[in-house]
């Protein structure tokens, strides 16, 4: 049997909280912006462009990105805040945030998954903030398309064309481009879909 909607965000809502995230929202998935300029930002910026199964040119173009929106009525909008990387005591930014994001992974797959057991066959998280680190090395450097770890996988909203800025904001939240890395005010998004 299928849970209610509000016992489920309830439930979500307490299990992302319990794992550091900040806020989670439902959001209509018509309210995510979805541009192809993104696309360009990936491949004309990012490193990992073409080195990451998760990432450009291998991940859902914005056009497929749009369809599947489409097929959603209920969306989730999960944040954290840089106070998840206090738990990793004094160590370098560098350092930590590889290991935030491997927590946070896991913790978003956790959400989709409990969606799922709850009913809800078709949800669907996208990856956290840039390309996967999954693996050390990524088996399209070698050219195999063919991802070792799929259940765990994920393409970042970016990554599928998603316009996080201009997607937080259509939310009535805050997003601004920072021009220091000040982990204390570093804020990222994620995106669980429901239907």
């Amino acid at each position: 049997m299928t849970k209610s909607y509000k016992l489920l965000e309830a439930e979500l809502e307490k299990m992302a909280f319990r794992d550091g995230a900040c806020i989670i929202m439902a959001i209509n998935p018509d309210d995510v912006e979805v541009s192809n300029w993104v696309r360009l930002k990936c491949q004309y910026g990012c490193p990992s462009y073409g080195k990451k199964l998760s990432c450009p040119p291998y991940s859902p173009t914005p056009e497929d990105t749009r369809k599947v929106l489409k097929e959603y009525s209920k969306a989730y909008l999960i944040g954290y805040s840089g106070s998840i990387f206090k738990g990793y005591g004094e160590e370098k930014f560098g350092e930590i945030f590889p290991k935030a994001l491997k927590q946070i992974r896991k913790s978003i797959l956790e959400l989709e998954k409990h969606s799922f057991l709850s009913g809800y066959y078709k949800s669907f998280t996208y990856g956290f903030c840039g390309p996967c680190t999954l693996c050390k090395q990524c088996s399209a450097e070698n050219g195999d398309l063919t991802c070792k770890l799929p259940k765990e996988s994920r393409p970042s909203m970016e990554a599928a064309g998603m316009d996080v800025f201009k997607t937080v904001r259509n939310a009535g939240l805050e997003l601004e481009v920072q021009n220091e890395v000040n982990q204390n005010d570093l804020r990222m998004y994620t995106l669980l879909l429901l239907e």
